[in-house]
């Protein structure tokens, strides 16, 4: 699998992610209800983040690298990068 097939089927797992929430919120008290809203908003964030990376051939992390994704005052503006410096102690 290729890096973009990587980076759709992240995406796809997200929008799967999105559903599950969105149908929670139907359900879901007031105040639980604007919490899953926040989450929806960041998902959505990460879906066009990853959609994005496949379209623009961005490599797929090695399993030693943390993908970041930071989001500013509006969607719009979302600066990402890899951090090689955290490693996992076993």
């Amino acid at each position: 699998m290729d890096d973009d097939q990587k980076w759709l089927e992240a995406a796809a797992g997200i929008e799967q992610d999105i559903l599950y929430l969105k149908t929670a919120s139907q359900s879901a008290t007031s105040c639980f209800a604007i919490s899953l809203a926040k989450d929806i908003e960041r998902l959505q964030i990460v879906l066009a983040v990853y959609q994005r990376n496949a379209s623009t051939g961005v490599p797929w992390p090695s399993p030693d690298d943390l993908f970041c994704i930071k989001s500013f005052s509006s969607p719009q503006q979302v600066s990402t990068a890899m951090r090689r410096d955290f490693k996992l102690a076993c």
